[in-house]
């Protein structure tokens, strides 16, 4: 017996031709890449469309970093990141940008992480408008700026914090406030790290969430970056650098970063 998963379309019963667009993407997109997206249902009742698909057994990123955060060492963080890179570089290279990338939306079944809701950003009756959760929102958009594939880079460095601390970005801010927008978008903020967080980890975070999105990496890149860390962590990139590290000192601040998962509480009140 396969279990499904059930996800209404909130106000889909005026379901605009854009967004019929992006359910097309949707399924596209998991056609070409094994993921599982069964089709469509109506209710009866509201008119809305539910989608029929895969049922994640083990929630989200951010519900698993919340139970097992402290089991997860640094090199299964980094397999993780290599993994959704990867998927996200198939994505954009067919041009389109996710949108809505956040833990929330990275899924874990059995023990396979991958990414939902591909295409699906924004509200199924509104085509325009700021749209995702605060912290993950990339400034140029908070500026008027339209979501591009750099803006899920930007995402992609607000998960890398949450892999870094095991709780979710600015958790103690309001996520409405809009002191917090204005600090993500014009004074710069972003979220801290946990302790003994490599420095080049850092450095990349900060290059994937750079105000200017020019300077952001790709997805390709990420993924290229991610190889070699974990090639280093294996013992095979001694001598060798990527992104001004040496393989060995990537190798050494991954062991010294594991020490200290142990002692990384992951608990927190929420404010928003």
């Amino acid at each position: 017996m396969m279990i499904v998963a059930l996800k209404r379309l909130i106000g889909s019963h005026n379901i605009s031709d854009k967004y019929f667009s992006k359910l097309k993407i949707h399924w596209e997109v998991c056609m070409l890449y094994g993921f599982d997206f069964y089709g469509l249902t109506k209710d009866p009742e509201t008119n809305e469309f539910i989608m029929i698909i895969r049922f994640a057994d083990k929630g989200s990123l951010r519900s698993s970093l919340s139970k097992n955060f402290n089991d997860m060492n640094w090199q299964n963080k980094i397999n993780l990141l290599h993994k959704l890179s990867y998927d996200l570089q198939n994505f954009h290279k067919l041009g389109y940008f996710h949108g809505q990338f956040h833990s929330l939306n990275i899924l874990q079944d059995h023990n396979l992480f991958f990414i939902s809701d591909f295409g699906l950003n924004g509200s199924a009756n509104i085509d325009k408008g700021i749209y995702g959760i605060i912290p993950f929102v990339a400034p140029e958009v908070f500026n008027g700026e339209p979501y591009t594939i750099s803006s899920d880079i930007y995402s992609f460095g607000a998960v890398m914090t949450e892999l870094s601390t095991g709780k979710p970005p600015f958790y103690n801010k309001e996520h409405d406030d809009e002191n917090l927008i204005f600090a993500i978008a014009v004074v710069g903020l972003r979220p801290e790290f946990g302790k003994e967080t490599p420095k080049f980890y850092e450095k990349l975070v900060y290059k994937c969430m750079n105000k200017n999105p020019n300077e952001r990496p790709t997805a390709e890149e990420l993924f290229d970056i991610f190889n070699f860390w974990l090639d280093s962590i294996r013992g095979r990139k001694d001598e060798e650098e990527c992104f001004s590290y040496k393989g060995r000192e990537i190798k050494d601040a991954f062991k010294e970063a594991d020490k200290e998962i142990p002692n990384i509480s992951t608990s927190y009140k929420k404010v928003f």
